[in-house]
């Protein structure tokens, strides 16, 4: 696996810390992978040495607000990430035509893949998503929301913790305290990025029309950071090609939890079913 990190200029000049994992071999896939709230994507080394184990590129970034991306932390939007999907799809249509596109999101990033499917389907070939936040773990009473909606006006760039209890993460006691102990890691939503958590969420949890590329959705029953009844009943009710996994038991990183190469090995078959496998040349 060969990795290069770099940066990219989103269309206001704010600057976007990028992460590239590459196979040794020319790619058979390109995928662009989202990370959740509060993190980074330098944490997804693993799960990119796997997937470039399988001959497959990985394109990643740290969200606005995020890692070492421009901005106060947790201050973004879900039309930010949008944005720099669409980039970042845009440039590997460019370069590599003939390579499909899978885009793959955990928690937040699930939720903004899914989302991002239903906006931008335009030569995806699939979407990935494992422990999306379709629901929130901790709902937010409806007196709150009317709050923050006003908050927003005004003000939308307000932080506030996001309680998200970080010895939920996974059943390896290492991985949480090594994202507690990360100075990358922080615990910050703004006004905008909580709507935007709970709006999309709630636009998925509704929607009703066939989704329009493969879908391939995991969830951890005993996930304690985002809602796993809520996720699980999207996909089960979702339209179109769906593939869902549950993992009982599973905390909310299935990468990271002791079974992870049931997560990977099941990823690895649903993207062989869905592309073209086929030898790229050289």
């Amino acid at each position: 696996m060969r990795e290069k990190s770099g940066n990219r200029l989103m269309t206001d000049g704010r600057k976007i810390y990028t992460k590239t994992w590459l196979p040794d071999r020319d790619p058979r896939v390109n995928i662009i992978l989202v990370h959740g709230i509060g993190e980074h994507c330098d944490r997804y080394e693993r799960v990119a040495a796997f997937l470039t184990g399988n001959n497959y590129a990985v394109y990643s970034f740290d969200h606005i607000g995020h890692g070492k991306s421009d901005g106060k932390r947790g201050c973004m939007s879900y039309a930010d990430a949008f944005s720099i999907i669409n980039s970042l799809k845009g440039e590997l249509l460019e370069h590599s035509p003939n390579i499909p596109v899978i885009i793959y999101g955990h928690s937040m990033g699930g939720g903004i893949v899914l989302s991002y499917g239903t906006q931008y389907p335009e030569n995806v070939a699939g979407i990935i998503a494992t422990g999306p936040a379709i629901g929130l773990a901790n709902p937010m009473k409806p007196e709150i929301v009317q709050m923050l909606r006003i908050l927003k006006k005004i003000a939308p760039n307000v932080t506030v913790s996001n309680g998200l209890p970080v010895d939920g993460i996974s059943h390896d006691k290492s991985v949480a305290e090594s994202y507690a102990n990360d100075p990358l890691c922080h615990d910050k939503v703004s006004v905008t990025l909580g709507l935007d958590l709970m709006d999309w969420g709630h636009y998925l949890s509704a929607y009703d029309q066939e989704y329009p590329v493969p879908v391939f959705l995991a969830q951890g029953s005993a996930d304690r950071l985002v809602d796993p009844v809520a996720a699980e009943k999207f996909a089960l009710n979702l339209k179109g090609n769906v593939t869902y996994k549950r993992f009982e038991g599973g905390y909310h990183e299935l990468h990271n939890e002791p079974n992870k190469q049931e997560l990977f090995d099941a990823i690895a078959e649903w993207i062989d079913k869905i592309t073209v496998k086929q030898e790229p040349s050289k």
